[in-house]
C-alpha cells in the first residue's frame, strides 16, 4: 500500500503571522507579542499534547497579563486561516484517485476546531488524521514519524509526503520517506513526482 501524507500549514490552510498579532490585538484589546523562547516552548506544548488549550491558554494570560479564552483562541484562528489552493487541489486530486490521503501535522486541538469551522468537509474527506497533539510529538521528531507508519502498517519508502518546512523533510527523508518541500518553485516536481509514485497517469494539475 501506498500513501500520501499532507502537512496542513501553509499547505491545505495558509496563515499569516501578522495577521496573526493583528487578531491577538483584536481579542486582547492590545498588542501581543508570541516570538520569546518562553511563548514557542508554550505553543510547542500545546501542539505536542503536552498541555491542554485551557493550560495553554492560562499560561499565556498570565505571561502576557491578558484574559483569553479557548474560544478567543479558536476565533482568531479562524480569522486567519485561508486556503491554499494549490495545495487542496493535489489533495482533492489524490482523494479522487482513490489514493490513501492522511495528514501528518503540527497542530492542536483549537487549530482543527478553528478549520473545521471554517471548512467542516476539508479533513473528513482524508482516510485519516494524524496530529501531533494525539500522538505526543511534534515534527521534526521522529518519533512522530514512526508513529505515523506504525499506525499504517507502512514502509517509509510506501509513503508520500508533503510539508512546507525543510526542517521536516529532512526528517522524514532520513527515515526513508519520499518527501517534498511544498513551495511554489516545487509544486510542477511534487505533482510529477507524485502521478510517477501513485500511477495516476494524469496531466498536470497546476497548467
Amino acid at each position: 500500500m501506498k500513501v500520501f501524507l499532507f502537512d496542513i500549514g501553509n499547505v491545505l490552510c495558509d496563515f499569516d503571522y501578522k495577521n496573526l498579532l493583528d487578531t491577538y490585538k483584536e481579542i486582547s484589546n492590545k498588542s501581543v507579542t508570541i516570538d520569546t523562547p518562553e511563548d514557542q516552548q508554550m505553543y510547542n506544548d500545546v501542539e505536542a499534547g503536552k498541555i491542554s488549550d485551557q493550560e495553554y491558554v492560562t499560561l499565556v494570560n498570565s505571561s502576557k497579563n491578558i484574559k483569553w479564552t479557548v474560544d478567543d483562541l479558536i476565533y482568531a484562528w479562524k480569522e486567519i486561516f485561508s486556503e491554499n489552493k494549490i495545495g487542496r487541489k493535489l489533495y482533492y486530486h489524490a482523494i479522487n484517485q482513490e489514493t490513501k490521503v492522511y495528514t501528518l501535522s503540527n497542530i492542536a486541538d483549537y487549530h482543527v476546531r478553528a478549520i473545521n469551522d471554517n471548512w467542516p468537509n476539508l479533513l473528513s474527506q482524508a482516510t485519516g488524521l494524524f496530529f501531533s497533539y494525539k500522538i505526543g510529538s511534534r515534527k521534526p521528531d521522529r518519533k512522530i514519524y514512526e508513529y505515523a507508519l506504525k499506525a499504517l502498517d507502512v514502509k517509509a519508502h510506501q509513503c508520500f509526503f508533503i510539508d512546507d518546512l525543510e526542517e521536516n523533510i529532512n526528517a522524514a527523508k532520513a527515515i526513508g520517506m519520499n518527501a517534498y518541500q511544498f513551495i511554489p518553485e516545487n509544486f510542477d516536481l511534487i505533482y510529477n513526482k507524485a502521478n510517477s509514485f501513485f500511477s495516476w497517469n494524469e496531466k498536470c494539475l497546476f497548467d
